[in-house]
């Protein structure tokens, strides 16, 4: 877990290379605060037709779904950005290719790019 979080103090640090460890356990964090907030705002359609469904109450677990989705895409794409670009520095490849990720179906393009093992030796990176 600690590979997880490391990110976070490396926020803003887009020099330098990064695992595929440290990668890798960054983005299951991030798709586990994701699935939270997807289940939270959509536990009342799961809950329809049972004895505890509650309009109020499903209503107020999505808005708090809602929210906890905004929050984590605040705090966590700075640290994902960056991390990003020291993955594709410990591969020797420009930063700038996080670029990709924004354009539509980019994220499939960058995907086998971020398996790949790191440089053995020092590159222009580190």
């Amino acid at each position: 877990m600690i590979a997880a979080l490391a990110p976070f103090r490396r926020c803003l640090d887009f020099s330098g290379r990064s695992d595929r460890i440290e990668f890798w356990s960054f983005s299951l964090l991030g798709l586990l605060v994701a699935g939270l907030s997807y289940s939270l705002m959509n536990i009342g359609y799961w809950l329809i037709g049972t004895d505890l469904f509650d309009w109020e109450l499903s209503r107020q677990l999505g808005k708090l779904g809602q929210v906890l989705a905004i929050i984590a895409v605040l705090v966590f794409l700075p640290p994902m950005l960056a991390l990003a670009v020291r993955r594709l520095h410990d591969i020797d490849e420009s930063g700038w290719y996080v670029v990709i990720a924004f354009i539509p179906l980019g994220v499939f393009v960058l995907f086998p790019v971020m398996l790949l093992p790191g440089s053995e030796e020092e590159n222009r990176f580190g």
